[in-house]
């Protein structure tokens, strides 16, 4: 750590004791793995089918040391590779985005942007050569040194809605669950309020910049602070955590019922060629669609809000399939 930043570092610290790490799991709202698992394609019996598509490359690289080895556990991103995660669950009070990163370059990039769908609310993590910027939409922002390319850090930006504070921050390994870096503070104004439904974009943004490099371990958190780094190593608890799995254009779908489908009204039906356009547009189209029926005869795909059913009804030629956590 450069000596300018440590001293920063300790001045914060000193005015704000009561930052620290958050390693308590009530706190983590979604969590991310980034293992190949995650980004496998649609269904169904062929078990080579389930990475074909899948646009990513995952590398044994982790943020620290690890032991046992772990399977492949971070994905390699780059302008053509980026990552789009769905959240629907709004926190009440603190919010905040974590993520593990190892920049190719320094060039002038985006590594985390969130908006919701109806544009009111964005939160963005951009990095440059000579330095790094959170910011919330209607909000100043604030800046802090520049990543270290070919490093593992761990990045952070949070709201501290209590105290109306904008957190920042970057933290290279050794980890030790120091959560202070730098804050744009604006005391006696209210914060901006986290707005769901909307989506996470990971290595890029929507307005065109991107990232390049290597990303582990992305977080969703409800609080000032950061999740601590040893729940990054574990990766039994990433797959654990997700109790319903985020959104995205990969995933995987597995039949439950073949006959049957829930009495209760699907969200919508459609057509579709096969069961794999009917699973990407649950994953891609169906805000709130978990699970499907589809029909093999007449093509009719409908669409369901709910993963588990008590009460179904007979339909010939149709297979209920439900998406799997991670």
């Amino acid at each position: 750590m450069k000596l300018r930043a440590f001293y920063q570092l300790i001045y914060l610290s000193a005015f704000i004791p009561n930052l620290k790490g958050a390693c308590t799991t009530d706190k983590i709202l979604l969590r991310w793995p980034l293992t190949p698992e995650v980004c496998s394609d649609q269904v169904l019996s062929n078990p080579d089918l389930r990475f074909s598509n899948c646009p990513h490359t995952f590398v044994q690289d982790l943020p620290a040391p690890h032991t046992p080895p772990v399977s492949p556990f971070s994905v390699n991103l780059s302008a053509d590779s980026i990552l789009d995660l769905r959240i629907t669950t709004a926190p009440s009070g603190d919010y905040g985005f974590s993520a593990f990163v190892k920049p190719a370059t320094d060039d002038d990039s985006c590594i985390l942007h969130y908006k919701s769908d109806d544009g009111s609310f964005e939160m963005k993590f951009f990095s440059t050569a000579s330095g790094t910027n959170a910011s919330v939409i209607g909000w100043d922002s604030c800046a802090s040194s520049a990543l270290q390319v070919g490093e593992w850090q761990r990045i952070a930006m949070a709201m501290d809605a209590s105290q109306s504070k904008l957190n920042l921050i970057i933290e290279g390994a050794p980890f030790d669950d120091t959560d202070v870096n730098i804050f744009g503070w604006k005391p006696g104004s209210i914060a901006p309020s986290f707005k769901t439904p909307g989506t996470l974009r990971v290595g890029g943004c929507f307005d065109g910049e991107t990232f390049s490099g290597l990303v582990s371990c992305v977080g969703f958190v409800e609080d000032k602070n950061i999740d601590c780094s040893t729940g990054c190593y574990d990766s039994s608890s990433w797959t654990s955590f997700n109790m319903y799995p985020e959104k995205k254009h990969y995933g995987t779908f597995l039949p439950t019922e073949s006959g049957n489908i829930p009495i209760q009204t699907p969200i919508s039906a459609t057509f579709t060629d096969s069961m794999s356009f009917c699973a990407l547009q649950c994953l891609k189209d169906v805000l709130l669609c978990v699970s499907l029926a589809y029909n093999s005869i007449t093509g009719v795909c409908s669409f369901y809000r709910d993963f588990f059913f008590v009460t179904l009804t007979a339909s010939p030629n149709t297979t209920l399939y439900v998406l799997q956590p991670y």
